[in-house]
């Protein structure tokens, strides 16, 4: 039975998991921190008039999806394929994939999900590097997608 405005639990934001997922491969992978999740209407026309439509879309604009985890190795599936659309002027081209983030109970069954399809890195970064403190080392990946589903 799903779960209705009255049985449903609010989920906690700390508990989910992210799945890329091309062609012939899937990867998860353990992500500190997910941010951009989101989308909005584009509309056209100037300010409607007291009570008309304030406008007509023509679009949806999605955000850009900002992925947080500690450094992972060159082996990693996920660090591989950054690493090929980086290099795609060698390449010739860039192979996008679906991202899957799905938010977690505490039993860890999924009670919101969303695809971010057709997706591209659009940029890397590692967190500065600092002797003085004694953290671990974590990358940054944004994701610019071509449009966002909610499955569940």
């Amino acid at each position: 039975m799903a779960p209705d405005s009255n049985t449903w639990k609010p989920p906690v934001l700390f508990h989910f998991s992210v799945e890329f997922q091309w062609m012939l491969a899937r990867a998860s992978a353990s992500f500190a921190e997910v941010d951009g999740l989101g989308q909005e209407l584009v509309l056209e026309g100037n300010a409607a008039r007291s009570g008309e439509v304030p406008g007509y879309p023509k679009g949806v604009k999605v955000g850009d999806i900002v992925l947080k985890r500690a450094l992972e190795p060159l082996s990693d599936l996920i660090t591989i394929w950054v690493q090929c659309c980086f290099n795609f002027t060698e390449i010739g081209w860039i192979e996008p994939c679906n991202v899957a983030i799905s938010l977690l109970d505490e039993e860890g069954i999924i009670v919101a999900r969303w695809h971010c399809l057709r997706a591209i890195p659009i940029k890397w970064s590692a967190a500065g590097l600092d002797a003085s403190k004694s953290e671990i080392a974590t990358e940054t990946l944004t994701l610019r997608y071509t449009k966002l589903i909610r499955i569940l």
